[in-house]
């Protein structure tokens, strides 16, 4: 995950790096600032991890360059010279979601966008076909032409949104984990290039007679149903947990620790303030647990449509498994209270043991239940695959 990040954030450090003469010392004592910067380029550039992650960089920044004199010496050609040149390299940048490469073929040749090359549409086709959100975001910086590129069909009469359509099973299962994650950025796909195309393209038919929402629904079927089976077989899972964190509360507050006093009916440790402690956590704990329960109940008693993928059910499974984390929680806090009232005799190595051991089985589902949580988050709420990168305006 971290590599990514920093590979993203090099960019200003790269040029400041490069800006530096490394072989010849700096004999002018007044720039401070260039020297602090320097030394802490050099630094970092020492680090392994940081090292190989500039090295990437550098050498990314170098390619580009050289496919930019590659560009200027073909764009000397004839344009129907030049095409086959460039349309090899092109469709293969696009396929391995290259998007720089994919700009720089874009500035010399602009021409090329409307042509359909290897019978699979434009550059766009392609880019949505394979789901390259980074060459598919190119469209963003072509301002005021995004309905024209997006509606030009390809030999089979399909343009950009009969593509969104489709489902491409060579890359996806490989870069999304879990059916419902995939049929969810499949559906992110298919509603943002409807918000790009005119009103007009989003219910044309292709050869076929079909529109973009009848191949959506026919080659998705299949996955669907496969997210739909995930979903249930993962709410049933903690729906159980659930339960059975919702019947250990229900009665720890039914049967009070330590019992009642004969004399007033109240608790026998009402005086004690880790008393209070029990009594807020085990109540945390039936409500959460509880809420836990009705949430994956919805999960299993959804109608399962396309479109519920897209926020619905990925924010039931969120909540539910944030209920479900907060009810484990508060049951082991209540336990070990319990514990400490009841056989640690007011020690504190009792409370500190009990809470120790407590930790053990919170940890363990945190960390087997945190990736999921996670991707499921930053795939629902993170700012999404398709926004525009660069301020250039591509004609």
């Amino acid at each position: 995950m971290w590599p990514e990040a920093a590979y993203d954030s090099y960019t200003l450090e790269l040029k400041i790096a490069i800006g530096f003469d490394w072989f010849t010392k700096k004999t002018d004592t007044t720039d401070i600032r260039d020297n602090v910067i320097e030394f802490l380029c050099s630094i970092k550039i020492s680090v392994p991890q940081v090292r190989h992650i500039r090295d990437r960089k550098l050498k990314h920044c170098e390619a580009r360059q050289f496919v930019k004199c590659l560009c200027l010496e073909v764009v000397k050609l004839k344009f129907f010279k030049a095409l086959p040149i460039i349309t090899g390299p092109l469709g293969a940048a696009v396929a391995m979601g290259i998007h720089e490469i994919v700009e720089e073929i874009l500035e010399s040749f602009p021409g090329i966008l409307s042509l359909k090359m290897m019978n699979l549409g434009t550059v766009f086709h392609q880019a949505i076909l394979f789901r390259r959100e980074n060459v598919f975001n190119i469209i963003y910086q072509f301002e005021g032409a995004e309905h024209y590129l997006l509606s030009l069909p390809d030999a089979s009469g399909n343009n950009c949104f009969h593509v969104a359509g489709r489902l491409q099973k060579s890359n996806l299962r490989a870069r999304t984990a879990g059916a419902a994650m995939q049929v969810q950025k499949e559906v992110q796909w298919f509603k943002e290039v409807e918000r790009l195309m005119q009103p007009a393209d989003r219910e044309k038919r292709n050869i076929e007679g079909k529109t973009p929402a009848m191949v959506f629904t026919e080659t998705h079927e299949e996955l669907v149903k496969e997210a739909e089976k995930w979903m249930k077989d993962t709410a049933k899972s903690y729906t159980i947990v659930a339960s059975l964190v919702l019947t250990v509360v229900f009665a720890a507050a039914i049967v009070i620790p330590g019992g009642n006093n004969s004399d007033n009916g109240l608790p026998r440790f009402y005086i004690e303030k880790a008393y209070d402690v029990f009594v807020i956590s085990d109540a945390l704990a039936l409500f959460s647990s509880t809420s836990c329960v009705l949430i994956f109940l919805s999960i299993l008693t959804s109608r399962y449509a396309e479109n519920d993928f897209l926020y619905g059910l990925p924010n039931r499974m969120i909540g539910g498994l944030l209920t479900l984390f907060i009810s484990l929680v508060s049951m082991m806090i209540a336990s070990s209270i319990a514990i400490y009232l009841v056989f640690g005799d007011k020690t504190a190595w009792t409370l500190i043991l009990a809470a120790g051991l407590a930790c053990l089985p919170v940890t363990f589902f945190a960390s087997l239940q945190f990736s999921l949580l996670f991707d499921m988050v930053k795939s629902t709420y993170f700012p999404g695959l398709f926004r525009k990168r660069t301020d250039l305006i591509l004609y």
